[in-house]
């Protein structure tokens, strides 16, 4: 027979952290499904070929290298397309400090007038814990293509940007490792599913201690059901 006496303060904590934490289980589950089906999706390209650079235009968003995790700012440079103004991901400026916009010039890539090819992508929203943008230094924490035209004067901005191949001082072109699908980003899938992993054991762990409290205080306990008397 299994006496249970639940202390109610501790049961409603203990029951609302556990739906947390199978909610936040869930949560990661479910951007480790989404990620793994984006990985196998192939992102748009797209080359232009008859472009201005806009040089007094350029806009700077922080980020983190996908393949060696440095943390610095990408270099968004415009560029008159026909009609349309496009934002190229054109470069890199490692560092934690926001580079000066009168120090950096438009990468040689648009400087040289070459085509620009790489992958075409619209930015998802900013997430609630964004930084907020610094706009008198062109400074972004997430891609606001609209936002980033007005505060370098421009009209007819395209709602997406090309992800061009970067080049280094040595004049090597290296693959853009921003150039992720739309609602991908920079965490692997399997981080998320190690995430989720962690938030479910936590559950069971919160479910074990619970009823092991119980017990050493003397409101669980479990007797051998009673004989009838003969």
């Amino acid at each position: 027979m299994i006496r249970f006496r639940p202390l109610l303060l501790m049961s409603v904590a203990a029951v609302l952290a556990f739906a947390a934490l199978l909610l936040l289980g869930r949560w990661q589950w479910e951007r480790y499904e989404l990620k793994k089906a984006l990985a196998e999706e192939p992102v748009p390209e797209m080359t232009i070929a008859n472009y201005q650079p806009i040089a007094e235009g350029m806009q700077f968003v922080h980020g983190v290298r996908t393949d060696t995790r440095e943390q610095g700012w990408r270099v968004f440079a415009p560029v008159q397309y026909g009609d349309t103004v496009v934002f190229v991901d054109a470069d890199f400026v490692p560092g934690v400090e926001p580079p000066s916009a009168d120090e950096v010039r438009v990468p040689a890539l648009l400087r040289l007038g070459a085509p620009i090819s790489g992958a075409s992508i619209r930015p998802e929203e900013a997430g609630p814990f964004t930084l907020a943008p610094r706009p008198l230094q062109r400074l972004w924490f997430a891609i606001d293509l609209p936002a980033m035209g007005r505060n370098a004067g421009l009209e007819n901005v395209a709602d997406y940007y090309v992800a061009s191949a970067y080049v280094g001082a040595d004049g090597r072109a290296t693959a853009n490792p921003f150039a992720l699908a739309t609602g991908a980003d920079t965490l692997p899938p399997e981080r998320h599913m190690g995430y989720a992993i962690t938030w479910y054991g936590l559950a069971i762990v919160l479910i074990v201690i619970y009823f092991a409290y119980h017990a050493s205080v003397g409101r669980l306990s479990f007797a051998p059901p009673r004989r009838p008397e003969e």
